[in-house]
């Protein structure tokens, strides 16, 4: 039977400051968010292409052919409620909206596809040198998943060598080209066969994703992966085509 633990000055918090949607800022009750964002968090369903691990209806990866990973995983479509807590994650440093609400269900998503892979490094994809004094939303991705699964993060083995404009401005045709030579694998003795998880906070076109498994691979590495916190899949196909 469970027990219920009653803390008066739990009680008294709440009366005075009584919880509010880590979202919008409305009352929520007991929960994180309230009900309007909580239907807006659209999660990756449990049967999506192996590939680019997006629900097949969402799917536009042409069945991997222009692939260079093995595989991918997203916990979250980049949409409504996912788009703003991911906004505020990366651009306003704030972890409890990861740590608290998407980081159980990421976590969750790559552990059960991804079980029984030897992952000998999980390899963040990295920001440019000089832009490494902001949050590094996709290194603080890469070691939760770390200390969770137990497998070593290394930040050593990849490097992004060349600025590049952000992808999100980019055309969808343009993208692969804006990060191409753009990653530099490092300590070349060290990837020789080696299985790789990389991480990432959003796919789109899978182009950075791309460029940094070609790095990889031409220094060496066997296998790599990829898992990202969200992806973004515009419209479902009874919608009709987003791109």
């Amino acid at each position: 039977m469970r027990e219920n633990h009653f803390s008066l000055g739990g009680f008294l918090m709440n009366l005075v400051f009584p919880p509010r949607c880590q979202n919008c800022g409305k009352l929520s009750g007991t929960d994180l968010l309230c009900e309007a964002c909580a239907a807006g968090l659209h999660k990756v369903g449990e049967n999506p292409c192996r590939f680019c691990g997006r629900d097949a209806d969402r799917c536009r990866c042409d069945y991997g052919r222009n692939l260079l990973f093995e595989q991918n995983v997203s916990a979250y479509y980049y949409e409504q409620t996912g788009r703003a807590l991911l906004q505020k994650f990366k651009f306003q440093g704030d972890k409890a909206c990861y740590d608290n609400i998407l980081a159980p269900g990421f976590l969750k998503r790559v552990r059960g596809v991804f079980s029984g892979i030897p992952f000998d490094y999980i390899v963040p994809v990295p920001m440019y040198e000089r832009e490494k004094g902001r949050f590094d939303q996709t290194l603080y991705l890469a070691r939760s998943l770390s200390q969770k699964m137990g497998i070593a993060c290394r930040t050593d083995l990849l490097r992004k060598v060349q600025k590049t404009p952000p992808q999100h401005l980019q055309k969808a045709k343009d993208r692969g080209e804006n990060v191409k030579e753009a990653f530099l694998a490092c300590k070349k003795n060290e990837l020789q066969g080696v299985c790789i998880l990389l991480v990432d906070d959003v796919a789109t076109t899978f182009s950075t994703l791309n460029a940094c498994t070609a790095a990889l691979k031409a220094a060496g590495a066997d296998r790599i992966l990829s898992a990202c916190l969200m992806t973004t899949a515009g419209r479902t196909k009874n919608q009709g085509d987003a791109k």
